[in-house]
C-alpha cells in the first residue's frame, strides 16, 4: 500500500509513530486502530487499507 499523505501534509507512516517507545504492544495496536479510524473518516484510507495497516501493526514487534 502506498504511504498516502493527509490534507495537513503528514503521511500515514508519520501518524503511526512506530519509532516512538510504546509501553505495551496493545497500546501501540490501539493507537494504530484509532489513527486509521480517523484516516478512513478523512478519506485518506479505505477500510481494506485500514485493515492492512492494523494487521501489519499487530504482526510487528513494536511495543513487545
Amino acid at each position: 500500500m502506498p504511504n498516502r499523505s493527509t490534507a495537513e501534509g503528514c503521511t500515514v507512516n508519520d501518524l503511526v509513530l512506530d519509532e516512538r517507545t510504546w509501553d505495551t504492544y496493545g497500546a501501540f495496536v490501539r493507537h494504530v486502530e484509532n489513527v486509521t479510524t480517523q484516516l478512513v473518516a478523512d478519506g485518506v484510507l479505505d477500510r481494506r487499507d485500514r485493515g492492512a495497516v492494523i494487521r501489519a501493526a499487530a504482526s510487528g514487534e513494536v511495543g513487545r
